[in-house]
């Protein structure tokens, strides 16, 4: 019988990815019967999809399944090298700002902040970051120029940079929560992508608190798949915004390389894009940027006749496509997997099904 190492890297992160499941599993109902009991909850409106009032402190589960799937490693008793003082300073800053970022979610939730206070915020959150180090350096450019592969950014525009990039991406994820299971979907995908290459490249306290994440989204997906029993809310959409903006850059930093932009951006394109189009649509309109409207990617394909499930999954399919075209960009999947990318998007996309059916049938 083979030696089993149950302090390895692959069982710790098993358990994390069942504890942070089954944690936040758990705590769901809970949190659903206290909201419902104090009444906290989402009221629809002429701008939302959901027909009736729901929970929105999905954030809540989900934030202390991630912290019990990392917890869970004191009792493998391999704690040493995933432990505070041991994993990286940017991973401590990141958990700890995360948790910030978290709170600032939920109390919005609970008491309706301004948005010029969230925003602020935000920017003293992302400041605090830069400045214990955790920010863009420098930018790889391979893929404009191979001759010219690095470009070192001054240190104001790397404040700038870091500091928009953050801000950016917690406000472009919490804008695509507009659908039952959208974003709980697309963070699953991108988390995926981002352990994938993290594990490829021995980041262990990282695809530790991706596993985490990982497990505890997915748990959550279970309730919020439409027809949505609860939401996220802001204190989900902040907290899992604000880890993923931090991940896509925090290995470059930590390892003292130029940040791959073009594999971030492929992974991230879908919020990215539709933040990038709905400001630039209110800048042309001339309305606020913090005007609400229904132009965000999810109801322009509403609009066209589809249901939730099937934008859901449309925007799913385009998600793992990109994500596979990134990974292989990077060299860590083969080539044949964007065959396969593009057979997922195919069964996810009932447009392409149907306009296959009137060619082959003539229906």
């Amino acid at each position: 019988m083979p030696n089993i190492d149950l302090n390895g890297l692959e069982y710790i992160l098993l358990l994390i990815l069942i504890v942070s499941f089954l944690g936040t599993l758990v705590l769901i109902p809970l949190t659903k019967a206290f909201g419902e009991k104090f009444n906290i909850s989402d009221v629809p409106n002429k701008r939302k999809l959901h027909t009736k009032s729901i929970v929105r402190l999905g954030g809540v589960p989900i934030f202390i399944g991630f912290l019990l799937g990392l917890l869970s490693v004191f009792f493998t008793g391999g704690l040493e090298p995933y432990s505070l003082e041991n994993i990286s300073s940017y991973g401590r800053i990141l958990i700890l700002m995360a948790t910030a970022i978290f709170f600032l979610g939920l109390f919005d939730d609970l008491f309706k902040l301004s948005a010029k206070f969230r925003l602020v915020f935000q920017f003293v959150v992302a400041s605090i970051a830069w400045l214990n180090e955790l920010r863009i350096d420098s930018l790889d450019l391979s893929f404009i120029n191979q001759n010219y592969f690095e470009l070192q950014l001054p240190l104001i525009i790397s404040f700038l940079v870091t500091i928009f990039w953050i801000v950016g991406l917690i406000n472009a994820f919490n804008w695509m929560d507009g659908a039952d299971g959208l974003l709980s979907g697309l963070l699953i995908i991108l988390s995926i992508s981002f352990f994938i290459i993290e594990y490829s490249n021995g980041v262990q306290y990282l695809v530790c608190i991706l596993a985490s994440l990982i497990g505890s989204v997915t748990a959550f997906l279970i309730f919020n798949y439409n027809p949505a029993k609860i939401l996220m809310g802001d204190s989900g959409s902040y907290f899992l915004g604000f880890n993923l903006a931090i991940i896509s850059f925090i290995s470059s930093t930590d390892a003292k390389e130029a940040f791959d932009f073009k594999v971030v951006f492929l992974i991230m394109f879908i919020p990215i894009a539709d933040m990038t189009y709905v400001i630039l649509n209110r800048i042309r309109k001339g309305k606020s940027l913090f005007y609400p409207d229904k132009t965000h990617f999810h109801h322009r394909l509403l609009a066209s006749g589809l249901n939730q499930k099937e934008t859901v999954k449309i925007i799913w399919g385009l998600a793992i496509l990109l994500s596979v075209i990134a990974l292989v960009i990077e060299n860590i999947l083969n080539p044949i997997f964007m065959i396969y990318a593009l057979i997922v998007y195919y069964f996810c996309d009932v447009r392409l099904k149907r306009m296959a059916k009137r060619i082959f049938i003539g229906k």
